[in-house]
């Protein structure tokens, strides 16, 4: 059965749609400290307590050059995911290769456990939970073939 260019499915809101936006929001990273806790989002470091905010432009290039390239896996499994979002957005013109698409969300699974690990070994007694790489997980799996 084809469909024309550019023709959006019926399901809009599939099992599969809503797990790669889920993978996007939820923290990736739940980082308990001392005196708080501090989120991973796919985008951005967040602080609740105070309210700060970082981008990940702006933890690559502005505040930690000369990192642990540990710490660097977050960045890649954003652009591993940014990717991935891309690929499964290429299945609405009928060009979507879903097993790059799922690698690419279980690539970005990994790498988000591997930044768990960066961040634990970084600062000694913290241990950094990786929430998000069960998302990605299960983002890949409802894109798999």
């Amino acid at each position: 059965m084809s469909r024309r260019f550019g023709a959006w499915p019926t399901e809009a809101a599939s099992p599969r749609v809503l797990a790669v936006l889920a993978a996007g929001l939820v923290p990736w990273l739940v980082v308990p400290y001392e005196g708080g806790v501090s989120l991973t989002f796919s985008v951005a470091l967040v602080a609740p307590e105070t309210l700060s905010v970082t981008s990940v432009y702006h933890y690559v290039f502005v505040y930690t050059r000369d990192i642990p390239r540990a710490l660097l896996a977050w960045p890649i499994a954003t652009l591993l995911y940014g990717t991935g979002v891309v690929s499964a957005t290429l299945a609405r013109v009928d060009r979507e290769d879903r097993r790059v698409t799922a690698g690419l969300f279980a690539l970005a699974a990994f790498d988000v456990c591997y930044a768990a690990i960066g961040f634990s070994s970084a600062r000694a007694g913290v241990f950094a939970i990786p929430l998000g790489s069960a998302f990605l997980a299960l983002a890949a799996w409802t894109s798999r073939p």
